[in-house]
């Protein structure tokens, strides 16, 4: 199957559908594919590959935008970890919700998996329980639903971990930079760090004013206009949480542009700690994110070997991390 994708130009993940017959194929990729099964003259056989012994067990990885740091990383710990274990991550990268929920009704069927992780797509419906039932495993990265297992965190605690940091340093008038709750995907990660934030503000007596909490595209493009527009304010934010260290990255890109010092002016702490934020110094919360995958992976290769009665749902420790985008207020 990795011959006729290279043959024909497309991914191993449209050659499954096309030997599936799938619906969501173009006629043109379609006799690319068939084309190219003729020239390499590949013979598809139904098979079980679990019961293959050492052959490289293939395991499918869906996930929104992979080419982002986050899923990057957490991409990272799934290849390493399948590779002690003799297998291969194939990559089923969705751009658009369509395409995503197209995804999920047709992987139950597939034929070339052994095995399945999910990053990050909340599953909608019934999407959950068609999943439990397909002839392979499939565990749950950074979302959750009670019919399969998950690796995930509790972004609530990490947002009010972020928010206690700025007010023990004395910060008081804090804004909230996140990501549209209505997104279209349907992500709730940034909606629970808000949460988190709003309710260890309240906590602490403080209020939070509309002007303060601001959405966004998950862009640095988009967080650098937002942070801008805050900083403008008659009475712009002595800090910023940001819901993500790339939202974080745009907010120092605004404050350097504006002339706005970090940390003498303000205090900037972001979410994920993905590899370029050591190197800029920013203070952010911590989540596992290689670990994430890295145990995603060992989950489902154990489950190749024997489903578990009962899905499991860890949940992975956040911690923060203190770097020099935050201080006290002057």
């Amino acid at each position: 199957m990795h011959d006729v994708a290279r043959a024909a130009g497309v991914g191993i993940g449209t050659v499954s559908r096309v030997l599936n017959d799938s619906p969501h194929v173009s006629v043109e990729t379609r006799a690319k594919v068939r084309a190219a099964i003729e020239e390499t003259g590949y013979r598809p056989t139904r098979r079980n590959r679990r019961n293959e012994g050492k052959q490289a067990r293939l395991v499918g990885v869906l996930v929104p935008f992979f080419g982002e740091a986050s899923p990057f990383m957490r991409l990272r710990g799934i290849v390493h970890r399948l590779a002690r274990h003799h297998g291969e991550a194939v990559i089923i990268n969705v751009e658009s919700p369509a395409q995503a929920r197209a995804r999920l009704v047709e992987l139950p069927t597939s034929t070339a998996l052994d095995g399945l992780i999910v990053i990050s797509m909340p599953l909608q419906g019934d999407e959950g329980r068609q999943l439990a039932r397909a002839p392979f495993p499939t565990v749950l990265v950074d979302t959750i639903d009670s019919a399969l297992p998950s690796v995930h965190i509790d972004d609530r605690a990490g947002g009010a971990m972020a928010t206690r940091h700025l007010l023990s340093l004395g910060h008081r008038r804090i804004a909230f930079v996140g990501e549209q709750p209505g997104n279209q995907f349907g992500f709730v990660a940034s909606a629970h760090r808000e949460e988190g934030f709003r309710q260890t503000m309240a906590e602490a007596g403080q209020a939070v004013p509309p002007e303060l909490v601001r959405y966004g595209a998950f862009l640095h493009t988009a967080a650098r206009r937002i942070a801008r527009d805050l900083l403008s304010l008659d009475h712009p934010p002595s800090a910023i949480v940001a819901g993500s260290d790339t939202q974080a990255f745009g907010c120092l890109d605004a404050a350097r542009q504006l002339g706005v010092r970090v940390p003498e002016d303000l205090s900037i702490i972001g979410y994920d700690d993905i590899d370029l934020a050591a190197l800029v110094g920013l203070t952010t919360v911590r989540q596992p994110l290689v670990y994430s995958g890295e145990r995603a992976a060992e989950l489902v290769v154990e489950s190749m070997s024997m489903r578990p009665d009962e899905p499991s749902s860890e949940q992975l420790e956040v911690e923060l991390v203190v770097r020099t985008t935050t201080a006290p207020p002057r």
